[in-house]
């Protein structure tokens, strides 16, 4: 009963986290995200039409500097830049990429490219395309790949990931876990005690939240938890129970996570802020390990205008939030 009294309030700490506490206009628009890159692309580009025209001999090592470039995802994701730039500029679209490859032309135009600069640009391509260049461009890259859109998950099965560690973190209660998102994610200090990072698809931009939390039970000293008292505690009855007031249940399931009993728990919230209504559909996956509970909260949000459901969204990314959820390693048991 205890340990039950103390999920309850955990829970209860953990779904105010999602009541749009991020100031949004810290964040650069994403119109902006994209030209930066967009503009890297371009120049790309140029250079190497240039480096074509002025050395022909060296034709064949730029078509296959271009074929790397293009067949890899970094390609693919290059090939969804101009069309949401076009989307999110509107009438705006057609002057400001006219003004961009004006700008990127008379800039490159006036370097000198010797033979030997050419062949080290194309060796730099063949690198770029293996995911060597800039954290900010590369991660932009990423999250225009219509693959990844649709399927977060396989960024990561494909091996384009960071690794999260709260090791030494301040909030982290002593804990040592890991947890692995696609590498176009970004990242953020959590902003509430027992959240220690905050994570978002699509380079900041994307459907996808995600909170990682670390909480003690506060059971007495010497108090260890059998498999079978995790069992018991994770079943979907239990975890129904504990739906906080003004949220409603979806789903709950009996899970295994670092070969421990663990819980998957679903349910949904209204949420306003200011003239703002939305609702939203959380999922959090849960392990106990040494009187320690973890949480890895993802978040969904269906705004007024959209047109699919929170079911939708779910059986869309729910495969998502299983891949990652997976990667979820407590270090302390391998030490």
């Amino acid at each position: 009963m205890f340990i039950r009294i103390c999920f309850v309030f955990l829970l209860c700490s953990f779904l105010p986290s999602f009541s749009f506490s991020e100031d949004l206009s810290t964040k650069i628009p994403r119109w902006k995200q994209l030209s930066h890159t967009y503009g890297f692309i371009l120049g790309q580009d140029f250079t190497l039409n240039r480096i074509e025209q002025e050395y022909p001999d060296l034709s064949r090592e730029i078509q296959e500097a271009k074929r790397q470039f293009s067949i890899s995802a970094l390609g693919e994701g290059a090939k969804g830049l101009e069309p949401e730039l076009s989307l999110l500029l509107g009438e705006k679209w057609k002057s400001f990429k006219v003004e961009l490859l004006e700008e990127i032309q008379k800039r490159l135009a006036e370097q000198v490219i010797t033979k030997e600069s050419a062949i080290n640009f194309l060796k730099e391509v063949e690198k770029r395309s293996r995911g060597e260049l800039n954290n900010d461009i590369l991660s932009t890259i990423l999250s225009t790949n219509k693959r990844y859109q649709d399927n977060p998950g396989q960024e990561l099965v494909e091996g384009w990931k960071q690794t999260y560690r709260t090791k030494g973190h301040p909030k982290s209660k002593g804990s040592d876990i890991s947890v692995s998102f696609p590498l176009s994610w970004s990242k953020r200090e959590g902003d509430r005690p027992n959240v220690i990072q905050f994570f978002q698809s699509g380079a900041g931009y994307g459907p996808i939240m995600v909170t990682l939390m670390v909480k003690d039970l506060g059971l007495p000293v010497g108090t260890i938890l059998s498999k079978n008292d995790l069992k018991e505690f994770f079943t979907p009855n239990e975890m129904k129970d504990m739906v906080p007031e003004g949220s409603t249940f979806v789903e709950a399931k009996s899970i295994t996570l670092e070969n421990l009993p663990a819980g998957m728990l679903v349910c949904d919230k209204d949420m306003e802020r200011l003239d703002f209504k939305a609702k939203i559909r959380m999922t959090q996956f849960q392990i106990i390990c040494k009187n320690q509970m973890y949480i890895l909260g993802f978040m969904l949000t269906k705004q007024q205008d959209s047109a699919d459901s929170l079911d939708t969204l779910q059986s869309k990314y729910l495969p998502t939030f299983r891949v990652i959820a997976n990667t979820l390693v407590i270090n302390d048991n391998y030490e």
